[in-house]
């Protein structure tokens, strides 16, 4: 579930969803408040998870870290490597998410219709809005963590996938982290010649404190919602993805006042921060770039199908 946090198209909440684990998750969850964090930090183990199903919420916790530091490095790697291809096998999942929500979808009446097209309309209005561009503002960062809690509580929204709406994925998830890998790194070293990028450090500190508290604020809210309006919140979901999927379309690149990021250039969307294009057919990396979106769509479908199981033998509620 951690690694699926980091992923554009996977919802943790799905995940979660999928593997048997969400409703005692939600209502673990919901147990949680700022005294829970005190005895955390106490390393009262045993009376926080007396109170709130404690070893369960660790497990998940740790998961998400341990991902974040090792996922962080994978996807730096290869954004280097290949953004096309990496966008590519996002494009696959995100696909694969929206076929799993419609699957879920029992209701097809003209109000599901009607909550679709509202969910779409917004989806397709944030993906083609300007403020697309990385913000490091250290008050729309602790926002960036409010909203990407959403991930884990509401199955088929990426809480990755938010980030990249709001345009700091890369910062939040890769950079950030990897600055903070690299300073654990260097201090067990003893290097004495790395200089820390506190600046990254310091967003990447508010950006947990949003996801913290986030967490505490939502999860209630959410899970209510949820169990009185599953089918709407579902339907508006699925629109809203779908008419996302601009986002992140994979043949893009970064436009920057005076500087573009590519080699050519066909059929631009007009963008601030990123020019779209088709696809070269006369290209051998457009072949590839679609095998990588079947591979995508490929692995979210097939978690869906055989990953589900009835309880989580590992947790006692």
């Amino acid at each position: 579930m951690g690694t699926a946090n980091k992923l554009p198209g996977i919802s943790g909440g799905l995940v979660a969803l999928l593997t048997g684990f969400y409703h005692e998750m939600i209502e673990s969850l919901k147990t949680l408040n700022f005294r829970s964090f005190i005895m955390i930090i106490k390393v009262d183990f045993n009376k926080f998870n007396s109170e709130h199903n404690g070893y369960f919420i660790l497990t998940i916790l740790s998961g998400i870290i341990v991902s974040y530091f090792t996922t962080s490095k994978i996807l730096d790697y290869f954004f280097l490597k290949s953004e096309l291809y990496v966008w590519s096998i996002f494009y696959g999942m995100i696909i694969a998410s929206i076929i799993i929500l419609i699957k879920n979808n029992k209701n097809w009446d003209l109000k599901a219709i009607v909550f679709l097209i509202s969910g779409f309309s917004i989806g397709f209005l944030l993906s083609i809005t300007n403020p697309v561009s990385e913000n490091q503002n250290l008050i729309f960062v602790f926002l960036c963590g409010f909203v990407s809690v959403c991930g884990m509580i509401v199955p088929g929204i990426s809480g990755s996938f938010l980030l990249i709406l709001l345009g700091n994925y890369k910062l939040l998830l890769i950079d950030s982290v990897n600055a903070l890998f690299d300073s654990f790194y260097n201090l067990i070293n003893l290097n004495s010649t790395f200089q820390h990028d506190f600046n990254l450090l310091q967003i990447l500190f508010v950006f947990t404190l949003g996801s913290l508290i986030g967490l505490i604020v939502l999860s209630s809210l959410l899970s209510i919602l949820i169990k009185k309006h599953k089918e709407k919140i579902n339907q508006i979901i699925t629109g809203f993805v779908t008419g996302s999927l601009l986002i992140v379309w994979p043949w893009k690149m970064i436009f920057n006042n005076t500087t573009v990021k590519t080699e050519s250039l066909i059929d631009p969307i007009s963008s601030n921060i990123y020019l779209k294009y088709s696809p070269q057919f006369t290209e051998s990396s457009t072949y590839i770039a679609f095998l990588w979106i079947l591979i995508g769509l490929f692995i979210v479908l097939y978690l869906e199908k055989n990953v589900s199981r009835e309880k989580n033998i590992w947790t006692n509620w």
